[in-house]
């Protein structure tokens, strides 16, 4: 019931899972069709997947939104409502850090990442709804490119492309949906299969294998049947648990030497190895002991092209033309200086009180902002060049009426 409500909620109650007639499927340059999917694997439970996946999220999901406006030289980072819901609650389900948590874990588990802008009659954004879709389909209709998209088994819905954030990773050919999961299962196949070995090859060796031999005259086959299970009910399904059986001097068991043949290393480190390259990241920060320069790689080549990507399509698809024309964008940020050595942030503090403020110096030390804190701190070896002059022949000291006075008297001289 729940599912259906939300459902409900997000799309309303319109008819509009029907395609209408004149509604031709979109067609790329290409030839093909776009068509966007998510692969039925369990995939997204693999260990190895799941942590680079968290890794990535968590820490994307930190970035901070901001709605900005940058007109004719004069800068405003807004406080309004789309500030609140962007920034604090997208959704009535779901808070800031959750809502990009999901929209980042899908981008990295699917390529594909869908959000749903839910607007009221005036087309004030009420909703921000991560979509979590089995397949969708572009179409062309009213001269503007719509998306079906099929939820489950049997739900569908016809909305406006334009009505969705769409994030993309690994692009395809189409230029639109992104890339194939093709190389990420093929992948985990491979891994599926090294570590199927690694639980049979422990089963067999922690089982007894050998042959029981009677030293008696030719048994019947029902009775060499019995003797062997006498053996397995002794040794192997022992009830009391202690591992110990018995034999007499007239049986005598040989045991059969089993050494199964397991991956080694080096092939599951090269299995690892592909994993951590699909994702872009590595060992130390999947296991959160990175260095300085290790955390600055990652944020640069992971966390800063998913930021950007967002402040882009965020800001294209919010925004009206005219909104955009007046500066209004969505950027996101995220104050990697959090993540430096103390030494860095110490040597900072020292050469950069001339270009940043007093609360993001405080920032960078985790200390809530002052009310006086944006301010630049500026000190004497960075002062306006208009004055320049006048502190280094010493008058810097002198009130204006003096500095007036000799300029008239260098004027008559």
């Amino acid at each position: 019931m729940a599912k259906r409500s939300l459902f409900s909620r997000l799309f309303g109650n319109d008819d509009n899972s029907i395609t209408p007639q004149n509604a031709t499927e979109f067609t790329v340059l290409n030839g093909n069709k776009a068509v966007f999917t998510k692969y039925n694997g369990d995939f997204k439970n693999d260990t190895d997947v799941r942590a680079c996946v968290d890794a990535i999220a968590r820490n994307g999901a930190k970035m901070h939104p901001k709605h900005i406006r940058n007109f004719k030289g004069k800068f405003e980072n807004l406080k309004d409502n789309l500030y609140s819901l962007i920034a604090k609650q997208p959704n009535e389900l779901q808070n800031a850090y959750q809502f990009y948590y999901q929209v980042i874990s899908n981008l990295e588990l699917y390529n594909d990442s869908f959000i749903y802008m839910q607007r009221d009659k005036d087309l004030k954004i009420t909703g921000l709804y991560p979509l979590d879709f089995s397949e969708g389909k572009l179409y062309e209709y009213q001269k503007k490119i719509w998306i079906k998209f099929k939820f489950g088994r049997s739900k569908e819905r016809f909305v406006p492309y334009d009505s969705c954030i769409h994030l993309t990773r690994f692009i395809s050919d189409s230029g639109i949906t992104g890339g194939s999961t093709t190389p990420i299962i093929k992948t985990l196949s491979m891994k599926h299969i090294l570590d199927e070995g690694i639980i049979n090859a422990i089963k067999t060796t922690q089982s007894i294998k050998g042959v029981i031999k009677s030293t008696k005259a030719m048994l019947k086959p029902e009775d060499v049947k019995k003797m062997r299970d006498q053996f397995v009910e002794d040794f192997i399904n022992n009830s009391d648990k202690s591992g110990i059986g018995g034999l007499d001097a007239t049986s005598e068991f040989s045991p059969v030497k089993i050494e199964p043949t397991t991956a080694s290393d080096s092939q599951v480190k090269s299995i690892d190895n592909k994993i951590l390259s699909y994702f872009g990241v590595n060992e130390a920060i999947v296991q959160s002991k990175y260095s300085e320069d290790e955390w600055n790689a990652f944020y640069e080549s992971v966390l800063e092209p998913i930021g950007l990507q967002m402040s882009l399509e965020f800001t294209n698809k919010i925004f009206t033309p005219t909104e955009k024309h007046f500066g209004n964008e969505i950027v996101f940020e995220s104050n990697r200086l959090q993540y430096v050595s103390n030494n860095t942030k110490v040597n900072l503090l020292r050469y950069a009180n001339n270009i940043m403020t007093v609360n993001e110096l405080r920032e960078i030390f985790n200390l809530a902002p002052r009310d006086d804190g944006d301010v630049i701190m500026q000190d004497l070896n960075h002062i306006d060049s208009s004055i320049a002059n006048d502190y280094q022949v010493g008058n810097g000291n002198k009130n204006d009426d003096e500095k007036e006075g000799e300029d008239d008297e260098r004027k008559r001289n």
